[in-house]
């Protein structure tokens, strides 16, 4: 007998939690909207402000690509629509204007087509495409779907386009010139993109003085460079509708985005400014340089009067938005200042200067840390001033013998203290990790979840230098995917959902994010999956075949690409006879023995354990090195097998 499988039900709640503030924020639904329409190709978006009154609700309409009536429902139908996988890296032109260079879209996973519920429920949607007009009405439910769709009309007619209306008026206090002021600090980057708010063109008139600023750079034999900052006011969700963008001779030159190069020279990784500023650069003269592509997708890498302005400009945007901030950190130090005046106050006058230096080095060159993070630094620092043991140090001194005062000093010809001492409590850290792993992974009373599984996690770099990033980090929703794939509610899954709990040992998922080349997360670059299992269970091909399970759940569910590196370790007290490592394509699968993890922590410390057997924090600790030494010897797989 069959068994009939329920459909999944949606809490009422899961659209907001989904969408978030697309569709509660309506400045943030409107840009997704606009952005929308750009990356269908529209060269001309209007839009219908509502005023209060019934008669004039919520609408935008432009004049991009729109949709078939399978693509709608192919689309509206799908969560998290990978729209590059879908419809590949570029939006491209309509036939009419064939002759353009494709666009980069700004979406990526389709959650902007929800923008209009921010304004309706219901709202209409009424795209033209091949040929027909079809208008279907979209309304959010609950149970088996978040929100359902019926199509509503139907009939012949020429041209292309989308058009988003509201089905009643919205309730807003923001005015017909607010949205324009709110789209002409994104969408005036590109000369061929028109938005129409009430039949008012967005210009750069509508812009607040307060968020314009123009510079000019002289490029010395070649001309002048008209630059136009942009401030949003606030970071939006992603750098997408920001970075710097290039005209000549009135048209845009690639995109407009932050590159690598305006990071290094810029940015210097302050992504809250990427966020909100962009800066339209109008450079004619790089058309007679020849530093224009053929296609007018970029610029000629190699050509000198290129690098020369791009160069100059760069330090330039640096210089404006330094001094955009120079209120905001003035602010910033004196409301530090303020709130540890009491303390630092006590300190010598000597640190009080430096710590003075230090608040202000602080807040200039990290303009990305918050009041509250530089507070909580420099309030360490201000105790330190206070309470450093300086006689403290001198006893320590008295009592060297004069080879140690020698040794000393030859370290510090080396080694900064600062240097020395980051060293050494990595050492000391790992050494203590070391001794845990002994206790922990034979004691067969210890707890996978609440004790095994966090060791683990701080013992990556056990297995490998390329496992040392401290960008590993365990992934909770990878976690759940392996749990559901195994149908399992055990007790480990309320205590850590971060990992499986198994019948006979646990599960934990590790990953390393992969970041595109706008510096934003694109995915996962490498995945370490770490089963452990209990002792008296030999690691055979079951095993390792388990693992494969885990990695094509994974594929099957888009957590991870063909092209994702997955290292699975499956650990255990032994491994069955002959049991050596597996690879299939970008996935390794390797058998090991906690014996022989032990010993592998050893040898990447340079067995330094025994060596500094009589370092005051190892004895403080209570470990006697001697019994550590006399482990017993690795069994299983080889170290020069992994």
């Amino acid at each position: 007998m069959a068994v009939e499988i329920e459909p999944t039900l949606f809490d009422d709640r899961f659209l907001d939690k989904h969408a978030g503030a697309i569709i509660s924020d309506l400045t943030v639904a409107l840009v997704e909207l606009v952005a929308n329409a750009w990356d269908a190709y529209a060269t001309r978006v209007e839009i219908q402000w509502p005023d209060g009154t019934r008669d004039r609700p919520f609408s935008i309409r432009d004049n991009g690509k729109g949709l078939t009536r399978e693509q709608f429902a192919q689309r509206w139908r799908t969560l998290n629509y990978n729209r590059v996988a879908a419809e590949g890296e570029f939006s491209l032109p309509p036939p009419e204007i064939g002759g353009s260079r494709p666009r980069r879209p700004y979406g990526r996973n389709g959650q902007g087509r929800l923008a209009g519920f921010a304004f309706s429920d219901p709202y209409d949607v009424i795209t033209r495409a091949a040929g027909e007009e079809v208008a279907f009405r979209v309304k959010r439910t609950s149970g088996a779907l978040p929100f359902d769709w019926h199509e509503t009309s139907h009939r012949a007619a020429n041209g292309h386009g989308l058009e988003i209306r509201a089905t009643h008026a919205t309730r807003t206090r923001t005015s017909a010139a607010a949205v324009r002021e709110i789209l002409g600090t994104r969408f005036l980057t590109d000369p061929d993109f028109t938005v129409v708010v009430d039949d008012v063109a967005v210009t750069f008139d509508d812009i607040p003085d307060g968020f314009l600023r123009e510079s000019f750079v002289e490029v010395p034999d070649y001309g002048q460079v008209r630059i136009v900052m942009i401030d949003a006011q606030r970071a939006d969700r992603t750098t997408r509708q920001h970075g710097i963008a290039w005209h000549v001779n009135n048209r845009l030159v690639g995109e407009c985005k932050w590159l690598g190069s305006d990071y290094t020279r810029i940015l210097d990784g302050r992504t809250s400014e990427a966020k909100r500023f962009t800066f339209i650069v109008t450079a004619d003269f790089l058309a007679a340089a020849d530093a224009v592509l053929s296609d007018w997708t970029g610029f000629q890498s190699t050509n000198q009067v290129w690098q020369q302005t791009q160069a100059l400009v760069q330090d330039r945007i640096r210089e404006e938005i330094f001094a955009h901030g120079a209120q905001r950190r003035s602010e910033t130090k004196e409301t530090v200042r303020g709130r540890l005046s009491n303390t630092i106050r006590h300190a010598p006058p000597l640190a009080r200067e430096r710590w003075h230096e230090f608040v202000d080095a602080v807040v200039d060159t990290c303009p990305g840390i918050t009041a509250e993070q530089i507070e909580q630094v420099a309030g360490i620092l201000a105790n330190l001033e206070v309470t450093s043991s300086r006689y403290g140090l001198i006893d320590k001194l008295h009592c060297l013998k004069p080879n140690e005062l020698d040794q000393l000093d030859a370290i510090l010809g080396d080694w900064s203290v600062a240097t020395a001492k980051v060293a050494l409590d990595e050492i000391q850290n790992r050494l203590k990790l070391i001794e845990e792993l002994h206790e922990k992974l034979r004691d067969e009373r210890a707890d996978e979840v609440r004790e095994l599984q966090p060791l683990i996690e701080r013992s990556l770099w056990v297995f490998g230098p390329e496992f040392e990033s401290i960008e590993f980090t365990s992934n909770r929703g990878m976690s759940e995917v392996i749990r559901k794939l195994l149908g399992i509610h055990a007790r480990g899954s309320l205590n850590r959902p971060d990992f499986v709990i198994l019948e006979d040992g646990s599960v934990g998922l590790f990953a390393r994010p992969k970041y595109g080349d706008g510096y934003e997360v694109e995915g996962v670059e490498h995945l370490v999956i770490v089963e452990l299992k209990r002792p008296g269970i030999a690691i055979s091909m079951d095993q390792k075949n388990q693992a494969w399970k885990y990695v094509t759940e994974l594929l099957d569910q888009s957590l991870i690409e063909e092209s994702t590196r997955v290292t699975c370790f499956v650990m255990g007290s032994k491994l069955a006879p002959r049991e050596r490592v597996r690879e299939e394509g970008s996935t390794r699968i390797v058998p090991l023995a906690y014996d022989t993890f032990i010993r592998r922590a050893e040898a990447r410390m340079l067995n330094l354990y025994a060596r500094l057997k009589d370092a005051p924090f190892l004895s403080d600790q209570g470990i006697d090195v001697e019994q550590f030494s006399r482990s017993p010897a690795a069994r299983g797989l080889d170290l020069q097998s992994v």
